[in-house]
């Protein structure tokens, strides 16, 4: 069964020619996983592996989507969220990864247009990518 939730309004983003998703995800097979199948549906991808790295990642160029997991070392999910809002403010994309049961909760608390719950299958992986950059 699959557990995805996505906002179903579009969201209005840049003119770029590449649009780049933003992984952050400690789990480094998890996030090598995501990254290939990304890439290999055309995606330019960016990877952290804790928040720190993703803040520091996305100050610098600014994604057009981020995967956020949730639990993360250093700097939690809600720390990330709260740091690329201060930035960015709600012009940043955010869909939530989580393995536990709080995924809608967790989503919702920080703004994020969607959520994946952990496991999920790829292809639901490409839908909710796809459908939060409008394409």
């Amino acid at each position: 069964m699959n557990h995805i939730s996505i906002a179903t309004e579009k969201l209005v983003s840049s003119e770029s020619v590449e649009e780049e998703v933003l992984i952050v995800e400690d789990d480094p097979d998890l996030r090598e996983m995501v990254q290939w199948f990304l890439e290999d549906e055309g995606f330019v991808v960016k990877t952290a592996g804790n928040g720190k790295e993703a803040l520091d990642c996305a100050i610098v160029n600014k994604p057009s989507l981020v995967l956020l997991d949730m639990t993360l070392p250093i700097i939690d999910g809600y720390g990330v969220a709260a740091g690329l809002q201060k930035v960015y403010g709600s012009h940043l994309p955010i869909l939530t990864m989580t393995a536990d049961g709080h995924a809608i909760e967790k989503a919702g608390r920080i703004g994020a247009i969607g959520y994946l719950c952990k496991p999920f299958e790829l292809d639901a992986l490409i839908d909710a990518v796809r459908a939060a950059l409008g394409r």
